[in-house]
């Protein structure tokens, strides 16, 4: 499971790799296990596909770093990958949460900077009289995912957890409004891919896959009909304007429940991909474990 790419283009950010960190990443690869292509993955068994022996790669959120960097370097070596994409970001209205993450990473000057005036801003004013406001962060949260320093776990947890999409929204853009200096505009365009970017990924044997319409952080919170509205909407797009059914959905954030599953199931997708290696609610192929590529530097650091 890959992400964010940089380059001279592309500025840095936690958990952003290199084409050099993925050349290496993609050797590792390959010495441990079979990179088979989307459409072979899909076709395999249950049992061949949870072997352990058989990947398939993935990119998920249609950034455009993943094109810039990875794409020149996946066409060169001949591997074929899903980009799972949500579809909010070709219709001009983009989740704002990459915008965030963009001014967390060009803003200030580390991640602790940040996470320090984010909590001052988030306890200050109208939400700091909230009962449930946290006087202390669980230990435990996001252990499956062990990158994450102890200060990003308490920004998800008070993101998620506490505040909620819509005040987390309210917080980041007063800061946003603060910081002159970040172009928002000028982040957008180097985001996200746009439509020519999908169809040359297409032409080049790629898959691309549901992500969901808008991405929201707890899409298994949402109604049954709030989350078939979003991959309804998510599979349209893909089918209109770019004349594929997509086989393949990556689940935003990992969050999904057995409505979501049966939704999918509807709407004749295939194979699923979790955000960890750990089991699903049904273990079934809407449900395949992913290792995290900063779990795949790890694992290569180690041997």
């Amino acid at each position: 499971m890959f992400h964010h790419f940089h380059s001279e283009f592309h500025p840095p950010r936690p958990g952003s790799i290199s084409g050099k960190d993925f050349e290496e990443m993609l050797d590792f690869l390959d010495s441990e296990f079979r990179i088979a292509e989307p459409e072979e993955f899909s076709r395999l068994s249950e049992a061949e596909r949870r072997s352990g022996r058989v990947v398939v790669l993935t990119l998920d959120d249609a950034l455009l770093s993943q094109v810039d960097v990875a794409g020149p370097i996946l066409r060169e070596r001949g591997y074929r990958a899903v980009f799972s994409i949500h579809s909010s970001v070709f219709g001009g209205k983009p989740d704002p949460l990459e915008i965030f993450a963009s001014f967390r990473a060009e803003a200030f000057p580390d991640f602790s900077t940040f996470w320090h005036e984010f909590e001052r801003e988030a306890r200050r004013g109208r939400l700091s009289s909230q009962p449930e406001f946290p006087l202390y962060y669980p230990e435990d949260y996001l252990s499956d995912f062990p990158f994450y320093t102890p200060e990003e776990r308490k920004f998800r947890y008070l993101r998620d957890e506490v505040l909620g999409p819509s005040r987390y929204t309210d917080v980041m853009w007063g800061m946003v409004e603060g910081h002159s200096s970040f172009d928002v505009e000028e982040v957008k365009h180097r985001l996200w891919m746009k439509h020519s970017h999908l169809s040359q990924l297409l032409a080049e044997g790629h898959s691309v896959g549901l992500h969901s319409h808008s991405h929201p952080t707890r899409l298994d919170e949402l109604a049954p009909e709030d989350q078939a509205r979003e991959y309804t909407l998510n599979f349209d797009w893909i089918v209109e304007n770019l004349g594929v059914r997509p086989l393949f959905v990556a689940h935003p954030c990992g969050r999904y429940s057995t409505d979501t599953l049966e939704i999918l199931d509807n709407l004749g997708v295939k194979i699923g991909f979790r955000s960890t290696m750990t089991g699903g609610v049904r273990g079934s192929s809407l449900e395949i474990p992913r290792e995290d590529h900063a779990n795949v530097l790890l694992q290569m650091r180690e041997r």
